[in-house]
């Protein structure tokens, strides 16, 4: 398999893990907050968008350089160890156990979050830099970013907006609706994506 078809099954990996998190906001609004269903589709997202982010970067690495890298990087450890603390909830006993506590996953949490909310305040920055991908997909992780502060009690569409971002940058890879031609890297993935 050619480089530019796993890019473009990343991709497509992207629009599921994107879905998945956006089932997240009616499972809270149906069966309540951390319900097992609203785990459930969070844990399959948090492990499809640690595998599927990296196609973000590989259609823009030429445009992102190391800067790019890294924010992805802290994007996917941010997943990674939101994987493990959803995991560690079911371990505990599902929803209906106590949540587990200590310094452990306080850490977790905090460089978890730390990850994910800075590596995509820049990514989104980058991206925007970078011209590959439309402008609505900056737009769409800003409405994500923006989407924390919603004083909404357990910020139940945060996950929506977060899984919309995802669906949006997957779209446009599995679709090829890249821009800036002038990118040879992007030409060039385009061209052997047909």
């Amino acid at each position: 398999m050619t480089d530019q078809k796993v890019i473009k099954w990343l991709g497509m990996i992207c629009i599921v893990a994107g879905i998945a998190r956006m089932g997240m906001t009616p499972a809270s609004l149906i069966w309540g907050t951390d319900s097992t269903q609203e785990l459930t589709t969070g844990l399959i997202a948090c492990i499809l968008m640690s595998v599927g982010s990296i196609a973000f970067y590989q259609v823009q690495s030429r445009e992102t350089g190391v800067t790019g890298f890294i924010t992805i990087l802290a994007i996917i450890i941010g997943n990674i160890l939101t994987t493990a603390m959803l995991w560690s909830q079911f371990a505990t006993g599902g929803a209906d156990a106590a949540k587990p506590e200590g310094l452990l996953l306080n850490v977790s949490q905090m460089f978890g979050t730390i990850g994910f909310l800075g590596g995509t305040l820049v990514f989104m920055i980058l991206t925007y830099l970078a011209k590959v991908f439309p402008r609505w997909v900056p737009a769409l992780m800003l409405i994500m970013i923006l989407a924390m502060f919603l004083p909404i009690a357990d910020n139940k569409y945060f996950a929506f907006f977060w899984g919309l971002s995802y669906v949006g940058m997957g779209y446009c890879i599995w679709t090829k609706k890249l821009t800036n031609a002038a990118s040879s890297s992007v030409s060039q993935l385009t061209y052997q994506m047909n």
